[in-house]
């Protein structure tokens, strides 16, 4: 509870001005508290017009000052009043008075209670307070709250009206304060290029140096493995995948196979080559600092700590955490770079490409961590729409039918009596797809074992599942406990029934059913029987084929042979399932394909953690 709680919990009005201010806490306070917030001429000019008639009826004079420590109410010079004063946090001060007259009269109260109960017509209710918060070591969060109410509705109407004139001048007076105490001490992100940073001390002869940061709403530690798990190849840099991952989009998920990370080790920076950033010191929680030493004439890339050639690039990247307080942070990116003098054109057409391609990536990153970005992005709906393509093809080409409902698999193949065929033993129709990975069955069946709309999607045009309201989000990485088991369902939509677990067999396959009402069937009304078989068989050499068989019994009213049968549900079903196949393939053969890091650090050499500040 604030002190504001205390005086006024359910104001007719209340407003909020803030900043962050670039100085400790303490002394943040200091200058609030007991400092004169009159200082700035403009702030000064305005409230001096305001107070006019009060300051010539008791004939004051000389300099106006705005200081906390001034606001003295008593019975015989009623006015504002401190009454919460919480040292390092928060001030508060109100008054009681009729604030639309020229010279305000005002009521004297004592203490929060009285102020809290007074009830007497004609007056209104005014409490404003000043309140700090750290954000870290460095910077501090000031912020200015006013509520003001008022004892009857006659009151409240005249304030209205003298508001709607006074307000914006009020509230341009508080934004005036806030922006002159900017300007003097100066805010977090002006002064970010200013501090010392991890890694600075690496490259003391930076000739270029750009510092980048963002406030993300979310702890240290929740940040941390998202950085950790950068590189082209890896999870990417979340910045602009056509520019520096080679298209691939950037993870969506943070990779617990992409944890480990040790001084030494380079993250390779393009996917064609093995040069990269070498990460050049580790602290866990706080600071990642990468670099490289890149020989212009060899065109390779040299160890950080290296003799610098005559031609050479040597750079450092270092991200920095910093707890802001217990529900943000402040993620401080900086890049420095040497050069010798010939390199100095190439510096400064860089620098405004590291600006978009940081600023991209900082931005890319919080929405990432904050949960906060879209669930679909611009190449999710683009792949829909290429889905959307394939179903009007298969939707107008009712002839292919038959090749479809074998894709991926020969004749004979799909043929075959599989698991689960028994729950529906004679379907009006069905389908048989497959699909060959380079990988053996214990890597494609835990992708497999998490499908549904709750667990990890589909793995196909998630945008068009999404268009009609699945919720789906497909996963990047396996989720050991979403696995499916004995006794659960397999989830669709969430407006339909699930599809219970029929037959599992751990590794090899899984069959859902949805059996059709007994007594329906039995008396003749609408009904449908559907099974859907995952399987996954080895092929020999580490490779397997991922098999998808969906069989379907249906009554022979129109209603359901439209909503379950072939016309409308075969195309939508091949161009799902086929897509389906086809991303639980590239989610398998792409973690296989994870590219091992390179380390600088040379056999039997210890690899050293650099010490940072």
């Amino acid at each position: 509870m604030t002190g504001l709680d205390r005086v006024i919990p359910t104001p007719a009005l209340l407003e909020i001005d803030d900043i962050d201010l670039a100085i400790p806490p303490s002394r943040a306070w200091e200058v609030l508290r007991h400092g004169d917030l009159g200082d700035s001429p403009l702030v000064r000019a305005l409230f001096a017009v305001r107070t006019l008639p009060e300051r010539l009826a008791h004939k004051a004079g000389g300099k106006l000052t705005l200081r906390i420590d001034e606001l003295k109410s008593s019975t015989t010079h009623p006015g504002f009043h401190v009454l919460v004063d919480d040292p390092s946090r928060e001030v508060v001060a109100f008054a009681i008075g009729k604030v639309w007259h020229l010279e305000i009269p005002f009521v004297h109260t004592e203490g929060a209670e009285a102020f809290r109960s007074f009830s007497e017509p004609g007056f209104v209710k005014v409490a404003w307070a000043l309140r700090i918060t750290p954000r870290g070591e460095h910077d501090t969060h000031v912020e200015i709250e006013l509520r003001v109410d008022a004892t009857d509705r006659e009151s409240w109407s005249k304030f209205r009206r003298y508001f709607a004139l006074v307000g914006p001048v009020s509230q341009f007076i508080r934004r005036s304060l806030l922006s002159s105490l900017a300007r003097k001490y100066g805010t977090p992100s002006l002064q970010e290029e200013k501090r010392s940073l991890p890694g600075d001390e690496l490259l003391p002869d930076a000739g270029g140096q750009i510092t980048h940061g963002v406030t993300i709403a979310a702890r240290p530690d929740a940040i941390w493995p998202w950085l950790l798990q950068m590189g082209c190849g890896r999870a990417g840099f979340y910045s602009i995948d056509a520019l520096d991952n080679d298209g691939v989009r950037s993870a969506r998920e943070v990779h617990p196979e992409l944890q480990r990370l040790r001084v030494g080790d380079v993250l390779p920076a393009t996917p064609d080559s093995e040069d990269g950033f070498e990460v050049l010191a580790i602290e866990p929680g706080r600071a990642l600092v990468l670099g490289s030493l890149y020989d212009a004439d060899a065109k390779r890339q040299r160890r950080f700590d290296a003799e610098r050639p005559e031609r050479f690039w040597q750079i450092t990247w270092s991200f920095v955490l910093e707890a802001l307080d217990e529900r943000s942070t402040r993620l401080h990116v900086r890049a420095r770079a040497a050069f010798p003098t010939s390199g100095r054109l190439h510096a400064e057409w860089i620098r405004p490409v590291h600006h978009f391609m940081q600023t991209a990536q900082l931005r890319h990153l919080a929405a990432r961590i904050e949960h906060r970005g879209p669930r679909d992005d611009a190449r999710d709906i683009a792949e829909g729409l290429g889905g959307a393509a394939v179903m009007i093809a298969a939707l107008l080409t009712p002839f292919l039918r038959e090749a479809r409902n074998h894709w991926g698999v020969d004749a004979e193949t799909a043929a075959r009596a599989l698991p689960g065929d028994e729950l529906v033993a004679a379907p009006r129709w069905s389908w048989t797809h497959g699909i060959e990975i380079d990988a053996p069955p214990g890597e494609v069946w835990p992708w497999i074992a998490q499908l549904g709309a709750d667990r990890g999607g589909f793995y196909s045009y998630q945008w068009l599942e999404n268009v009609v309201g699945c919720e789906v989000r497909n996963a990047e990485r396996i989720h050991s406990e979403w696995a499916i088991a004995v006794g659960d369902a397999l989830l669709l939509h969430p407006k339909m029934p699930p599809l219970h677990v029929a037959a599992l067999d751990q590794g090899h396959f899984f069959v859902v059913h949805a059996a059709a009402d007994a007594r329906a069937r039995a008396t003749g009304k609408p009904c449908a029987d559907v099974s859907w078989l995952f399987l996954v068989e080895p092929l020999g050499e580490g490779r397997s084929r991922l098999v998808s068989r969906y069989r379907c019994a249906m009554s022979d009213d129109l209603a359901t042979r439209l909503s379950f049968g072939p016309t409308l549900l075969e195309p939508i079903g091949f161009a799902m399932d086929r897509r389906m196949l086809l991303g639980v393939k590239a989610r398998v053969e792409a973690r296989r394909a994870k590219r091992p890091l390179r380390s600088l650090v040379r056999r039997g050499e210890c690899s050293k953690k650099v010490e940072m500040r």
